[in-house]
Order: C-alpha cells, then sequence, then structure tokens
C-alpha cells in the first residue's frame, strides 16, 4: 500500500530540508508526531525513534538523506514503514512530497488499521509545513 501527498511551498528546497533536519521540531508541524529524535547527524544511516501522537514508539533508520529527498524506514513487526520524503524545485518554490509505503508479510495488514489515519493525517501534515515555512518568509 502506498500513500502518497503533495504541496507547493513557497520557499526553497533549502528551507524546507532544514525544517526536516530540526528531528525534534518535527511535532510543530506533524499532527501525528508526538516525539521524533535522532541519534547524531541527519545523514544517511543515522538513527532515531519516532514517538507517534497514537500507538507505539517505533526505530527509524534513515536509509537515505541528500539535499533535496530523505527516506526513513521503521521495522514493525512483518511489517517496514518507508516514509518518502522528496523535494523538487519549482517556479515559486519547492513541490514538496510526502510519501508512506507499507511492505513486508503484514504490510497490507498494518495499511488497513494505520492506513486511514496516515491518509487523513498527510494533508494537514503538509499544510502546517507550509504555513510555517511561509510565515518564516
Amino acid at each position: 500500500m502506498v500513500i502518497e501527498e503533495q504541496i507547493d511551498i513557497e520557499v526553497s528546497p533549502t528551507r524546507v530540508m532544514s525544517c526536516y533536519q530540526d528531528v525534534a521540531g518535527w511535532s510543530t508541524w506533524g499532527p501525528d508526531t508526538r516525539l521524533a529524535t535522532i541519534d547524531g547527524p541527519f545523514t544517511t544511516g543515522a538513527t532515531g525513534r519516532l514517538h507517534p501522537s497514537k500507538g507505539f514508539a517505533v526505530a527509524m533508520h534513515f536509509v537515505s538523506v541528500s539535499d533535496l529527498h530523505f527516506t526513513v524506514e521503521s521495522p514493525v513487526p512483518f511489517c517496514t514503514l518507508r516514509f518518502e520524503h522528496e523535494l523538487h524545485p519549482v517556479s515559486k518554490g519547492t513541490r514538496v512530497i510526502h510519501r508512506v509505503i507499507f511492505t513486508g508479510v503484514l504490510g497490507a495488514f498494518f495499511g488497513r488499521i494505520v492506513g486511514p489515519r496516515v491518509r487523513t493525517g498527510l494533508p494537514t501534515t503538509l499544510a502546517n509545513l507550509k504555513s510555517l515555512l511561509e510565515s518564516r518568509n
């Protein structure tokens, strides 16, 4: 199962990425995130923890980080949640894409259980990120 949302934000990709790099601040714009931590710098190979507003905390593995994207995977029993974040420069700023992918033996099961909350939460998350970044202009 794949859930994807996107929004255009009138700031540079560098500004969006700097907001992502503030992992402790994710809860300020991500209503489904109660707490997020990272052990060390925001780079490929980093690890951390994500405490959702509902449910149990999960480990985060930063499997890929560059100037225009980052991907985090969180293993849960017999499933991996993959959170992809892409930045695409557009004429008035940045197109931001967030994608959540459920894989593994229980991927479809977790998609049915958690998917509806993710599907309704992603647009709010992106709108909050847009509001936060554009208000700092």
